[in-house]
């Protein structure tokens, strides 16, 4: 799984989402080779599926944090803000000192910047056509 990591690191998304896949199938009851596909989705701006990838990550194992932190990310990017700042705080509360918390506050410092970058590069969907289409 490392190797697929650093092949994300170094923009190689094709070779990352093969190793990840992989683990997939050879890790079945695990959600992280799940969570790490979607953040390839996230870098390739296909937020939808990462939202997709994420879900599968939280029916494995419903209490990763690591999932919903992304998940969070995913919604974040197809400017459904206030599910994913709901979610962000509910991984804050969950466990506060854990890394994925971390995470989930630079997110929601971070909230203004996503959703204007989002509605830059998406002018034409809405939040609200979006969230007809969501979860």
């Amino acid at each position: 799984m490392e190797s697929g990591f650093v092949l994300r690191e170094a923009g190689k998304l094709d070779e990352a989402e093969a190793v990840f896949r992989g683990a997939a199938e050879l890790l079945p009851d695990s959600d992280v080779p799940l969570v790490a596909l979607g953040t390839v989705e996230l870098q390739r701006g296909r937020f939808e599926e990462a939202q997709s990838a994420c879900e599968r990550a939280l029916r494995v194992r419903p209490e990763s944090l690591y999932a919903r932190v992304h998940h969070a990310e995913a919604l974040m990017f197809q400017r459904r803000r206030e599910e994913a700042e709901a979610e962000l705080h509910e991984v804050i509360t969950a466990d506060p000192a854990s890394p994925h918390s971390r995470t989930a506050r630079a997110l929601l410092e971070a909230a203004d910047l996503i959703c204007a970058a989002a509605a830059e590069a998406a002018p034409e969907a809405s939040p609200a056509a979006t969230n007809r289409a969501g979860r």
